[in-house]
C-alpha cells in the first residue's frame, strides 16, 4: 500500500495505443529514439501533484522563482526539471515522430508490426537449427523475435547479417539472467517496424537460412 507505480514504456508507446490515464499509472517513461525521433531525448509523464513535490536533479536557469544563500524555490513542473537550454531541435523532432504516428494511427502500426511479427516466427520456426524464443507463430506477440542458432554465437549471426545489410540486436538483451536460466550465452533479436515491408521479412528469413552453412556447422 502507497507505493508508486512506474510504467517503463519505452517497448509499448511506440508500438500501441498507450493511454496512461485509463492505466492509471503515477509516472510513465519512454525514449525518442525507438519511435523515430532522434537520440538524446525522451518523455517522462507523471501525476501533476507527484512532479510537483519532486526534487529536480539537475538545477540552472529558467527552474527556479526564488533563490537565496540559504534556498531555493523551484517552479511546478514540468519547468522545474528543464534547467538551462533545452535539446530544441530533439524536442521538435520528437514532437513530429509523436504526431506522425498519430495520424498514422498507433492501431494499424500493431496490426502491421504483429502481421510481421508471426511472419517472422512461423520462418523462424521452419528453419534447421533455429530455436526461438517466446510464444510459437500463431500465438499473440509482437513483432519481434529472439533467437539462437545452434552451433553459431550470437555475434557472428549478427555480423553474418550486417553483411548482407541486415540490422539485428545480439547479446543479452538487458536480460543476462534470463539468458543464463534458458542455458544460452546470448541470442539474436530482430525486430520489424512500421516501414518494413514482408520483402524486407523474407530477406531476413532467406539470410538467416544460410548462416550454419556459411560457418559449416
Amino acid at each position: 500500500a502507497g507505493a508508486l507505480v512506474v510504467l517503463d514504456a519505452c517497448q509499448s508507446a511506440p508500438h500501441l495505443p498507450l493511454n496512461v490515464k485509463e492505466l492509471d499509472v503515477d509516472f510513465a517513461v519512454f525514449s525518442g529514439h525507438k519511435m523515430l525521433a532522434p537520440t538524446g531525448i525522451g518523455v517522462l509523464y507523471g501525476k501533476q501533484d507527484l512532479l510537483d513535490v519532486l526534487p529536480p536533479f539537475l538545477t540552472g536557469g529558467s527552474m527556479i522563482t526564488t533563490v537565496t544563500m540559504e534556498r531555493a524555490e523551484f517552479l511546478p513542473a514540468p519547468q522545474r526539471f528543464e534547467a538551462g537550454t533545452q535539446r530544441i531541435s530533439q524536442a521538435v523532432a520528437l514532437a513530429a515522430a509523436v504526431n506522425y504516428l498519430t495520424e498514422t494511427g498507433l492501431d494499424r502500426v500493431h496490426r502491421w508490426e504483429s502481421e510481421l511479427g508471426q511472419r517472422m516466427v512461423a520462418g523462424l520456426e521452419s528453419i534447421p537449427g533455429i530455436r526461438v524464443l517466446g510464444p510459437a507463430a500463431g500465438q499473440e506477440r509482437i513483432g519481434l523475435a529472439a533467437f539462437d542458432v545452434d552451433g553459431v554465437h550470437a555475434h557472428d549471426v549478427g555480423q553474418f547479417l550486417d553483411s548482407r545489410g541486415i540490422a539485428v540486436r545480439v547479446g543479452h538483451h538487458c536480460a543476462q539472467p534470463l539468458h543464463r536460466r534458458l542455458g544460452l550465452t546470448a541470442t539474436t533479436r530482430a525486430s520489424a517496424y512500421l516501414y518494413n515491408t514482408t520483402d524486407d521479412i523474407d530477406a531476413f528469413l532467406e539470410s538467416v537460412a544460410g548462416v550454419r552453412s556459411y560457418f559449416r556447422v
